[in-house]
């Protein structure tokens, strides 16, 4: 196998840099792989030397500098992957050399550019993923039902608390309903403006969490944007016996029929329905479940971050597996998958995953699909845009740079309250189109 050697490149070495041996340029790559283990060696001199803060980044910029030369003259196969693994390297060094940089995420090292609204990076810098939480101790086993429920149990309090508070400064009010045989949370800001129209929100959770206490975060915002009723869904939470993902969806859907049926208070044409990750799956699929029967359907749909594809076969699953700090593919397939009774054969049946349907010939409602592209279903959401738009629907991608998962939750950055305001003009536009 060829192979390739830097020639020494001294009028780049900055004398802060003294402190390294510049492997870079003294050694023969045959395969990314070698290069990259030097490429470790390297940093971990650089981490281990003398001098502060601003040496050792100088030092470290240098060198990998000369890596990502060394990158660029491998074959092809190879050079985008190390050029990748070189990135990644470099982030996690930054981030050591430099543990005070308020700007780096310092249990996550993921990129966060310049042009994020300070109050936003403040929250990508701070937030700690669940399972780098201290004292997480993995998921419990699939069928250990009350093990699941003490997991959900202990993040009610404290995020049903942060939903109050939120409620209170936006002075909005709720009230909880029974609707369809389920339970629900009407959220009711202080003005109605929209009369008559009313929004039906699912929550998001892995289809295991959350309440609609718990995610006030994605229903006073927008209550209080528009001037307007919002149910939000109590559905059934997995795992449980003889229960199954569909039967949270046919729930949602009792909740729309009882709304609009016989004796319900609203028209098809005045009901919008929305949701985040898991609650944004449950929208397609209740959607698409509705549109399958041929009978009514909400007048728009809104998905966020959706889980549209239980393969995990979309390219963001893979390609972002380190950059989305709220979901770690590992453990979707090692727990959360299994707890929720997903088989291949479910997998592949689009009542499931709804990015598998054909949406030709039949109606469906005006769909928004609204992603971060820091999220690994960011790819998810794409899709079920795609296929939707493939059907010959009215649909709309509303994607966002650099943002996370439910990123819209955060209200009080102007990451979220632009997200916020994209969904309040989508409901605005359908929910009075005649």
């Amino acid at each position: 196998m060829k192979t390739y050697k830097l020639p020494l490149v001294a009028s780049i070495l900055l004398a802060s840099a003294a402190t390294t041996s510049s492997a870079a340029n003294e050694g023969d790559f045959s395969s990314r792989w070698e290069l990259m283990a030097e490429a470790y060696s390297s940093v971990q001199q650089i981490l281990g030397g003398d001098g502060g803060t601003e040496q050792r980044l100088s030092a470290l910029e240098t060198e990998m500098a000369l890596f990502k030369q060394q990158c660029n003259l491998l074959a092809k196969i190879e050079r985008a992957t190390c050029l990748d693994d070189l990135t990644r390297l470099t982030t996690m060094a930054t981030t050591a050399v430099n543990p005070d940089d308020e700007t780096r995420n310092q249990l996550f090292p993921t990129n966060i550019p310049n042009f994020v609204s300070p109050e936003m990076k403040k929250i990508m810098a701070n937030w700690t993923p669940f399972w780098l939480a201290p004292g997480w101790e993995g998921f419990p086993d699939p069928d250990d039902y009350g093990a699941w429920q003490t997991l959900h149990d202990e993040v009610i309090d404290p995020a049903t608390r942060a939903g109050e508070a939120l409620l209170d400064s936006l002075d909005v009010t709720t009230q909880e309903r029974e609707i369809g045989g389920v339970r629900t949370v009407v959220v009711s800001p202080k003005e109605n403006l929209n009369p008559g129209k009313v929004l039906i929100h699912v929550h998001g959770g892995a289809f295991y969490a959350n309440t609609p206490e718990t995610t006030f975060d994605r229903t006073a915002p927008l209550s209080n944007v528009m001037g307007i009723d919002i149910v939000s869904v109590d559905y059934k939470l997995m795992p449980a016996p003889d229960w199954d993902v569909l039967d949270q969806r046919d729930q949602i859907i009792d909740v729309f029929d009882a709304l609009t049926g016989e004796g319900g208070e609203y028209a098809p044409e005045d009901v919008g329905i929305y949701g985040c990750s898991a609650g944004g799956g449950l929208v397609a699929m209740a959607t698409n479940e509705m549109s399958h029967r041929g009978g009514p359907l909400p007048a728009a749909a809104v998905t966020q971050s959706p889980q549209t594809d239980f393969t995990l076969d979309s390219d963001s699953n893979w390609t972002l597996r380190y950059d989305d700090p709220r979901t770690q593919v590992d453990l979707l397939i090692q727990s959360v998958w299994p707890m929720l009774g997903i088989t291949e054969e479910k997998a592949l049946d689009p009542r499931y995953s709804p990015a598998l349907d054909d949406y030709s010939g039949r109606d469906m409602p005006p769909t928004m699909v609204q992603v971060g592209t820091k999220e690994t279903q960011m790819s998810d959401g794409i899709r079920y845009y795609d296929v939707v738009r493939r059907g010959g629907h009215v649909t709309q991608l509303d994607a966002h740079d650099a943002m996370q998962h439910c990123f819209h939750g955060h209200w009080g950055t102007p990451e979220a309250e632009t997200a916020v305001g994209r969904v309040a003009e989508w409901f605005e536009e359908h929910l009075y189109k005649k």
